[in-house]
């Protein structure tokens, strides 16, 4: 039995005596990519947006991770087997090659000494520039046209340069690419033919310095766009609708927002007192000349004029970009309030619903609220509206007996100006005041009535006298 065990001892002996160091070093690891090679020449060759795989083993250990290394540049350190990369291509270079490695590192922090290597030939992508034809404006506009672009490149928006817009023949004009929309306002009282436009970004106040050329003031017009890459390719060019541009020439801007028949009772009006004016009719058609972006669109267009007159009523239009439902006054509100900051004068005539919430325009107009009372308010064929104010103000009896009148309460900066001499029924209790006013520096501003003032055509001179006093002698 004792020699067995000097027997097995030896054995051993012999074994650990002939182990040389290094016989058990860790083995490093074995780095493969899912695509060995990509065999792409000439224009076949990738965009600049790659997605990668890659795997490794090691027969003594596991994988801890991996590093990788694009173009002989640093290794970075990954644990993940697969990604997208975005690769630069040089400015000015329309292909190029990326070098792209990768090695698999163990537990023992070994790494591939032959790491995978992929040669990715790369081209570059022309961008794409694009008007957003859902917002076109209308096919005639006044003064100020409003477009929404956008731009993308399939090597990353990133790499987009530069952007440009011209008119018909004219010149290229650099724009800011991260602007995406562009309001071209030609200049008040420009005579018709060759001429220039401003352009405002988004919902700016102040116009860029340089003007753009190639112009046909009233007269057909068409914008291109286009857009540059990092390594100079261009977009193919787009174009936006064909537009009548019609400048402002005239001081004093008529709003319409009720049918046909009404608008041919005021403009008889206007006419007869013999002040020129200039005419949108944003009711006809269920409002389809209503501008795309009331902010920009509006607001600017209203700093054109000195003095507004807008009649409207309760009928709800919709907002083709927004989707956003309500009457006129709601959407011009916000361009009004800026209107008047700068010294705009405005007179309005309109009319609510039962239900209607008038605080979208309470303050900005010279309303707080209007009377709301169960019941309802009629003003008969042989009453009328009476001014309550010093002044040459007719008083004024409609044609028909008028049901549904919605007095109003007026703002706390505001004055009274018209009252009727109404009936109340069914109960309905409240004032009497369907017209306000509000000043400014003494001067009068905003006129503000709650009824439709050409249902008050009794006589139609004391309708007319009412129009001469307001636009006339108090807004000038």
């Amino acid at each position: 039995m004792r020699g067995a065990w000097i027997g097995l001892a030896g054995i051993l002996l012999l074994f650990f005596g002939c182990t040389r160091e290094g016989d058990f070093a860790n083995q490093p690891p074995k780095t493969k990519l899912a695509i060995e090679s990509i065999n792409l020449t000439g224009d076949d060759r990738l965009n600049s947006v790659v997605r990668l795989s890659w795997y490794g083993t090691d027969i003594d250990g596991w994988i801890i991770g991996y590093e990788l290394s694009i173009n002989n540049g640093p290794w970075t350190f990954t644990k993940q087997q697969d990604s997208t990369f975005r690769f630069d291509i040089p400015a000015g270079i329309d292909t190029t090659d990326i070098e792209f490695r990768v090695r698999a590192m163990d537990n023992d922090s070994a790494v591939d000494p032959q790491p995978a290597f992929l040669r990715i030939p790369l081209k570059n992508s022309p961008p794409v520039a694009i008007f957003d034809q859902g917002v076109f404006p209308q096919d005639t506009v006044r003064a100020v046209a409003t477009y929404r672009w956008r731009a993308t490149d399939p090597d990353g928006d990133e790499t987009i340069t530069q952007a440009f817009v011209k008119f018909n023949d004219g010149n290229w004009f650099e724009i800011a690419r991260n602007r995406a929309l562009l309001s071209f306002v030609i200049p008040k009282n420009a005579p018709n033919g060759l001429g220039s436009a401003t352009l405002y970004y988004d919902n700016e106040d102040q116009p860029q310095a340089q003007t753009i050329d190639g112009v046909v003031i009233g007269g057909l017009n068409q914008i291109y766009l286009k857009v540059v890459d990092i390594a100079g390719a261009e977009s193919e060019v787009d174009s936006s609708n064909t537009f009548f541009f019609r400048p402002v020439r005239n001081d004093f801007l008529v709003i319409a927002g009720q049918p046909l028949s009404v608008t041919n009772a005021y403009r008889s009006i206007l006419d007869d007192i013999n002040i020129e004016y200039d005419f949108i009719d944003f009711g006809v058609n269920g409002g389809i000349n209503q501008p795309k972006f009331w902010n920009p669109t509006f607001r600017l267009l209203s700093t054109l004029y000195d003095k507004m007159f807008v009649y409207s009523d309760p009928t709800p239009f919709q907002n083709a970009t927004t989707g956003e439902s309500g009457p006129l006054l709601n959407f011009i509100t916000p361009a009004i309030q800026r209107y008047i900051n700068i010294g705009g004068r405005i007179l309005v005539s309109t009319s609510f619903s039962n239900n209607q919430d008038v605080s979208p325009i309470a303050g900005t107009f010279p309303i707080e609220n209007r009377v709301v009372s169960p019941g309802l308010v009629r003003l008969s064929n042989d009453s009328s509206m009476y001014p309550v104010v010093a002044g040459a103000y007719p008083e004024l009896e409609p044609t028909n007996i008028l049901i549904g009148i919605d007095p109003i309460i007026k703002a706390a900066d505001a004055e009274d100006f018209y009252r009727g001499r109404i009936t109340r029924l069914q109960g309905w209790q409240g004032d009497d005041l369907i017209g306000v006013r509000r000043r400014q520096g003494g001067a009068v501003r905003q006129v503000f009535f709650s009824v439709e003032l050409h249902q008050f055509n009794k006589d139609p001179q004391a309708l007319r006298d009412l129009f001469t006093q307001i636009l006339i002698n108090d807004f000038n």
